[in-house]
């Protein structure tokens, strides 16, 4: 009898091959796609990565314009920007503000999202502090007198100056001496001097501190723009006289020259105000800087700046011209003065709502300055060492 072949014994192996190279291909096939997918998650983080970072760079550079400290004022106080769109590449970010402590660092966090349809997400972190010159009511390099008036402080950020808005904060500060507080004179702040403070002056201190200590660095002058403001900038009129060429200004007879904040910086040499002549502005409120390279005379005048905020007015004593300067308040006098070549003197009794940098302060009018606690968050971002980080979701 004939043996049969096995024949049957084919099929079955066919059939588990086939269905091993079935499961191998649907492995691969599955390894594939979650490469792709965490391939592409990772170009969409790194994405996003990239937008908050470059959402971080917005903020940081829009900050000398817009001020961004005054909205977190008070320690712990927070304010949160909306998404926005970055034009390069249509990537979007938010960002976050938060003052960590009275008058100390900002933090500054960002989530950053790609333009695709994933949208990853990545948050960056960083701590910023605003190194300000304008950190007292009164800073000077060589001498203080007072014969009245003094200092206290309020934040522009809160409101007007008065009530609720008005602290003890009016610090003031000589790297040299303090050679005269007297009379009606009052310090509500601290009293600081790199050598002297004269005898008996700090029956006239109300802060916490009344002494001798070290002095601050010296304080320098800022350098002066290239040229004048042209004469397209600066109204005509009666009483007004202005020269391009030289860069001297003289306003008289109790006349009002009208300044655009547009127009910044405004640069002249010799500024005169007399006769009770006022130096205000209009347009859109921005910060203005006015520099002068010569000498400033407002015994018989004053500034006004109508947006009620010292930060947005500063007058910057440049080059190395010493002359002496004179300056008198008001109503409307809210605005910093960085002069640490000049003895400054303020006259007419009139208030000043800002700062003072100067070598020499003689107070002989009894003016009060209130210090304008704002200046002291608006200046030179500075990064904290070390505070860069991204933060994990």
């Amino acid at each position: 009898m004939r043996r049969r072949a096995p024949g049957g014994f084919v099929l079955p192996m066919v059939v588990i091959a086939l269905a091993v190279m079935g499961v191998l291909a649907i492995a691969i096939l599955t390894t594939s796609g979650d490469e792709r997918e965490a391939s592409l998650a990772v170009q969409e983080g790194t994405r996003s990565f990239y937008a908050a970072d470059a959402g971080l760079n917005h903020v940081v550079a829009q900050w000398p314009d817009s001020s961004y400290d005054n909205r977190v004022a008070a320690a712990g106080s927070s304010y949160t920007f909306a998404w926005r769109t970055l034009p390069e590449n249509g990537a979007t970010y938010r960002a976050v503000l938060q003052r960590l402590s009275a008058g100390g660092p900002i933090s500054l966090t960002v989530d950053g999202r790609s333009a695709s349809a994933r949208r990853g997400l990545r948050t960056v972190q960083v701590a910023l502090t605003v190194s300000s010159s304008f950190k007292y009511a009164v800073i000077g390099d060589a001498d203080l007198k007072f014969s009245g008036g003094g200092t206290d402080s309020w934040d522009s950020a809160l409101g007007v100056y008065g009530g609720a808005n008005v602290a003890t904060n009016g610090d003031i500060y000589s790297n040299g001496t303090i050679s005269q507080l007297s009379g009606s004179t009052s310090i509500n702040g601290d009293a600081q001097a790199g050598t002297t403070i004269v005898a008996g002056g700090c029956a006239k201190v109300h802060g916490t501190i009344c002494a001798v200590g070290q002095p601050l660095v010296p304080l320098a002058a800022e350098s002066c723009p290239s040229g004048f403001s042209p004469a397209v900038d600066i109204p005509g009129g009666a009483g007004i006289t202005y020269n391009p060429a030289t860069g001297v200004l003289s306003v008289s007879g109790g006349k009002t020259l009208t300044l655009d904040y547009s127009h910044t910086p405004y640069r002249f040499s010799n500024v005169t105000f007399s006769g009770s002549s006022i130096l205000t502005f209009a347009g859109t409120v921005q910060h203005e800087d006015i520099y002068v390279s010569g000498t400033l005379n407002l015994s018989g005048g004053t500034i006004a700046n109508p947006s009620g905020k010292a930060p947005n007015l500063s007058i910057w004593g440049c080059g190395a011209d010493a002359s002496n300067w004179t300056i008198s308040g008001g109503s409307g006098a809210f605005f910093a003065v960085h002069a640490p070549n000049h003895q400054v003197t303020l006259s007419g009794g009139g208030a000043i709502y800002g700062g003072l940098v100067v070598r020499s302060l003689v107070n002989s009018g009894g003016s009060q300055i209130h210090y304008d606690e704002a200046l002291g968050r608006t200046g030179v971002l500075v990064l904290m060492p070390g505070s860069w980080t991204e933060v994990a979701h």
